[in-house]
């Protein structure tokens, strides 16, 4: 009879878990949705604008800009065509735009890890941790051009996942058009269209880059927000940014700033995708996934000159995608660990509304982000430790070669 109760129970306890788990990534999302509204609403996020905004409002409403946003023309023009159907202003356009973006980012996400066997926590850790990095960065600036950009990221990997080449290219044509950086997506197209035996067609990767090109030439103009030319930006970009920003700061801002920057990039998964990528490039068994990964971040160090903030949030579907396989990714501490590090940082960030949280809260969620980090550093360095000491057990279990008689 023991024996029968407890075979009556088992399946019990396992649908619960198992309709509990189905509302992680629903929760995640929501409480995403949450702190973006606290931004928007109470934060100051509905009328905040930066330079960028200006800009990107002026090509809405038809007007000239100079580099390097006179060739980011996708967000302004959907933003222009929403105007156009529903009589809203461009900015309220914006403001419909960049949290439906987001949320189709989020859900575009969460399928890829899915289709690669992650688990439902981990699902809801990552969409959680990043939803709530990208509510707070642009709950409080939603006139950018990066959650387009981030869109057509998710589709195109989406896409390629599914075998649809072409539908890929424009899509990557496209993102490029959002952001210069999304070229670098034509990148990752050409590796997927040469490892899929297509090596002739693999060159059109380089038709964002044209494409890229094409409307720099066509929109040249020397008015309105902007630089004079791509050489006097990029020089702002090497030389001014990143200084100017520590000037203004101070230094232990600064590194305040960095610190919550990494988290906008999810520094966690890039960590174990990383690791994982070195270890299976030692013994030259690289999966497409990890070479796509591979081209992303040998651009790293032009998206580190900017606002990671915003720049970072690009390479987190291939960092996500390939940290799904880490080991780490199964393990509850670890994904617990990574939800509450991207939550707590978020919450952490200044909330700039008229009434703003007590003092001691931003302080306790500092206290727990950096705990989180801490422990995640902890929890990676003591897995890699294992693993070493784990191989090379198992090496001197093998058996020596024989030799042959003489």
């Amino acid at each position: 009879m023991v024996f029968q109760g407890t075979d009556l129970i088992a399946p019990e306890m396992t649908s619960r878990t198992t309709r509990w788990l189905k509302h992680l990534a629903p929760f995640a999302i929501a409480f995403s949705a949450t702190v973006y509204g606290a931004h928007f609403f109470l934060g100051g996020g509905i009328g905040h604008r930066i330079l960028d905004s200006w800009a990107y409002l002026q090509i809405a409403n038809g007007e000239q800009v100079s580099v390097p946003f006179n060739t980011r023309i996708v967000a302004p023009f959907v933003a222009s065509l929403i105007t156009s159907l529903t009589g809203l202003s461009a900015a309220a356009a914006f403001d419909l735009l960049t949290p439906a973006a987001l949320l189709a980012s989020l859900l575009l996400l969460q399928e890829s890890i899915r289709r690669r066997g992650g688990s439902a926590s981990w699902q809801a850790a990552v969409l959680l941790a990043f939803g709530c990095s990208l509510a707070a960065t642009f709950g409080y600036t939603p006139v950018l051009a990066d959650p387009m950009l981030l869109l057509l990221t998710c589709l195109t990997i989406v896409a390629l996942d599914a075998g649809h080449l072409a539908a890929a290219l424009a899509l990557a044509c496209l993102a490029a058009l959002a952001k210069e950086y999304g070229i670098v997506l034509g990148l990752v197209w050409s590796s997927h269209a040469y490892r899929r035996g297509f090596r002739k067609v693999a060159y059109a990767g380089i038709v964002p880059a044209m494409a890229l090109f094409i409307v720099a030439f066509e929109r040249q103009s020397s008015s309105g927000i902007g630089f004079g030319s791509w050489p006097s930006f990029a020089f702002h970009l090497v030389s001014e940014y990143q200084l100017s920003v520590f000037q203004m700061r101070g230094p232990i801002d600064y590194s305040k700033l960095i610190y919550m920057w990494s988290w906008c990039g999810l520094w966690p998964t890039i960590l174990i995708s990383t690791t994982l990528f070195a270890s299976h490039l030692r013994r030259k068994a690289l999966t497409a996934d990890e070479i796509q990964l591979a081209i992303v971040l040998a651009t790293l160090p032009v998206l580190l000159l900017g606002d990671w903030s915003r720049a970072l949030i690009i390479i987190v579907p291939f960092t996500c995608i390939v940290a799904t396989a880490h080991p780490l990714a199964r393990e509850r501490g670890f994904i617990i660990l990574l939800a509450i590090g991207g939550v707590s940082t978020a919450l952490a960030r200044p909330f700039h509304g008229e009434s703003s949280p007590p003092t001691f809260f931003p302080l306790a969620m500092t206290a727990i982000s950096a705990v989180s980090s801490i422990a995640i550093v902890v929890t990676v360095v003591r897995f890699l430790l294992s693993t070493r000491a784990k191989r090379r057990i198992s090496r001197l279990r093998e058996p020596a070669p024989e030799v042959a008689a003489p």
